[in-house]
């Protein structure tokens, strides 16, 4: 089938390629899909799978673990993709036909997986899996909202109880915190919580925004955006940077802690003074921004707005013999990057823009060498420099130690100094495709203790289901690892595939993958697990998931009012 949709797809071209292409697409999808639920049946194939399903870590997990760095996907993401396959093919097997022909996107497969859930009468879901694989031959697309009730409305025909009802919202109220992949050292943060609770939290962030003096030189957003950082204290740490400033106390420490890599020079004399100072603007012009205190930890602001009332300026097609082009103020120095990212937007020229001839307005900013050196979140998430910098306001500063070729440790847990560099050298865990911050990991010896020693070429950050996975699911068939002296990592797969891991600070802080001493087996390592029990499970997954549906179906039964009302709040 698929190979045949290749064929009669090759060689054609414009708009009737794209939509072959499309549907070739689908069908590749629908082969991965299908490859994912075939793993997990040939794992529950297996002798003893049974008792496996027992586990802490599962037959499903470690299905999970193997697609996941078979596509260098986070664990999460293969498990949800896995699950996904499964009650595809256990539940919609007709859906699935239709999806293998690549008719349907594998977005409306998960709606299908996840709308008709609670579908738990045999005869009602193949109904369904029949209703919705004929009406799928000629499915036209559809928003998200609309797929949904499309799909809703298909289920309603075989089970009532079972349409997913939209009060059930307010059972899912959840948090998202999403790092930005952008570089530009910000997150977003969305939560969904009671109204109640939403209107409470606004009135937390205006209190704590208006604990700093009126000098600080953060806008009314910058302030609120960064009393979240604040929350669980009862002040802001002022910028304001006078000595005299009644609000510029340090606030206590919160109890959670947040790990940033940054170079010494970064983190170096942050109240130096700018080498030069942006040109003064002309009467006319739209005045700047104050320039923030020195001490300012700050980035260039990256979005500069042009002034309202020189939306429409008539421009010269050329500009006078010997004039150069205007410059953008742009940072000058360390300091200057830092202060760059508080207070209003700078004007994007250093005069008004109806005084600009066509080249002047047309000329590219001339860009700038960052001075400060980026640093990183524990994790691997980039953070500019001045960002990098603001993060050490009431910190605490570890130098971190490169070992060279120094000796082993004589003992099983390496030093803080020791661990502390082996954290920081690797960010994450390194399993493939595993993002866990190095700080929330386990330390592992690759040649297991004693027969391999404590020391850096043969220490690594795994997070604890990679650790159980390593140690249960390993030995000569099974998941094996070996490691050198800068820090790299191979990973063997059941199958034979090898997968290659580098240590997260090699591209900012290459100096930390220097080789460190070569490490020797002493003597055969005996099994991971030797004397050891993998932590078991209340109850097997398919109980859990078995009991959750039958609650969401004796809600949706119920005629009872749901308690309270649901806000949403987006934080960038």
């Amino acid at each position: 089938m698929f190979d045949d949709l290749v064929d009669a797809t090759t060689g054609t071209r414009g708009a009737g390629a794209l939509s072959s292409w499309a549907r070739v697409e689908n069908a590749a999808c629908a082969q991965r899909v299908a490859t994912m639920a075939a793993m997990l049946d040939e794992a529950h194939a297996v002798s003893g799978s049974a008792d496996r399903d027992q586990w802490c870590l599962d037959n499903l997990d470690a299905v999970a673990a193997h697609i996941g760095a078979a596509q260098n996907i986070t664990p999460g993401t293969a498990s949800h993709q896995l699950l996904i396959a499964v009650a595809l093919h256990e539940r919609f097997p007709k859906v699935a036909a239709v999806f293998a022909e690549g008719l349907i996107t594998y977005a409306l497969v998960k709606t299908v997986v996840q709308r008709g859930a609670l579908v738990i009468d045999p005869d009602a879901l193949r109904a369904l899996d029949a209703l919705l694989a004929e009406a799928f031959g000629d499915w036209e697309p559809r928003s998200v909202d609309k797929t949904e009730k499309a799909v809703d409305s298909f289920v309603a025909q075989v089970d009532p109880h079972a349409v997913r009802r939209s009060e059930a919202k307010a059972r899912g109220r959840s948090v998202e915190v999403h790092i930005e992949e952008d570089g530009s050292g910000l997150a977003t943060v969305l939560a969904t919580l009671f109204a109640h609770d939403a209107k409470a939290f606004e009135g937390r962030l205006k209190n704590l925004a208006a604990t700093v003096c009126s000098g600080d030189p953060r806008t009314a957003d910058q302030l609120r955006a960064d009393a979240i950082g604040a929350l669980g204290t009862d002040r802001m740490a002022c910028l304001c940077g006078n000595d005299d400033c009644p609000a510029a106390q340090n606030p206590p420490a919160t109890g959670v802690v947040v790990y940033v890599i940054a170079s010494e020079d970064t983190l170096a004399d942050p109240t130096a003074t700018p080498e030069s100072e942006p040109p003064a603007p002309r009467p006319e012009s739209p005045a700047p921004r104050p320039e923030a205190p020195e001490e300012a930890d700050a980035e260039e602001s990256t979005a500069p707005a042009l002034d309202k009332a020189d939306a429409s300026p008539k421009c010269e097609d050329s500009a006078p013999q010997g004039e150069s082009p205007p410059t953008r103020p742009t940072p000058s120095s360390a300091a200057a990057e830092r202060a760059a990212i508080d207070g209003d937007e700078p004007p994007l020229f250093d005069k008004p823009l109806r005084d600009l001839t066509l080249t002047e307005a047309l000329t590219p900013a001339p860009g700038y060498f960052a001075k400060l050196r980026p640093g990183a979140m524990m994790g691997g998430q980039f953070l500019p420099g001045a960002i990098a910098c603001r993060a050490t306001i009431g910190a605490t500063i570890t130098p971190i130690v490169h070992p060279g070729q120094a000796p082993p440790e004589n003992r099983y847990r390496p030093s803080k100094r020791l661990a502390d560099f082996v954290r920081c050298r690797d960010m994450t865990c390194r399993f493939p495709g595993c993002r866990v911050p190095a700080s929330q990991t386990d330390i592992d010896h690759t040649i297991p203790w004693p027969h391999g020693p404590t020391a850096a070429s043969n220490l690594k950050c795994v997070c604890r289901r990679h650790h159980l996975l390593k140690t249960f699911w390993g030995g000569e068939n099974g998941w094996r690892d070996r490691q050198l002296e800068d820090g790299t990592v191979i990973w063997t797969a059941p199958d034979g595939r090898e997968f290659v891991t580098t240590p997260g600070s090699r591209l900012l802080f290459p100096e930390l993958c220097r080789p460190t001493a070569a490490v020797t087996a002493t003597g055969r390592p005996t099994p991971h697990t030797a004397g050891l029990t993998m932590p078991r499970r209340s109850s097997t997954r398919a109980q859990d998931h078995a009991q959750r549906i039958q609650r969401e179906r004796e809600l949706n039964q119920s005629d009872d009012p749901l308690e309270g009302s649901i806000g949403q709040l987006g934080i960038t």
